[in-house]
């Protein structure tokens, strides 16, 4: 089993989308659909001032959000709130803390 290696903790400087990955792992499934404009209008970005580990895992780097933030489920499903998102899409948008 590969284990997860956290590397350092980040906060988020700057929004970053991440709305096609989202699409991909949820099928397009918006599962905030019935909650208020703002979540409708900001999902799929990670906003600015969320805080969360860099980490290693599969031998690739991932951003994985720290659950208890009051703007998680923007970016992530209401039943699994630990989703890895890609390094690629955090890369120039947060300072390490």
């Amino acid at each position: 089993m590969l284990k997860t290696e956290n590397l350092y903790r980040i906060e988020i400087i700057k929004p970053c989308t991440v709305s096609g990955i989202l699409n991909g792992l949820f099928g397009g499934f918006y599962p905030f659909a019935e909650e208020d404009e703002y979540i409708k209008k900001n999902w799929g970005t990670i906003p600015a001032g969320t805080k969360g580990w860099v980490v290693k895992k599969w031998r690739k780097m991932y951003f994985s959000a720290d659950e208890n933030q009051p703007e998680i489920k923007l970016f992530t499903p209401t039943d699994q709130p630990y989703v890895l998102i890609p390094y690629s899409k955090i890369k120039d948008a947060y300072k390490k803390i």
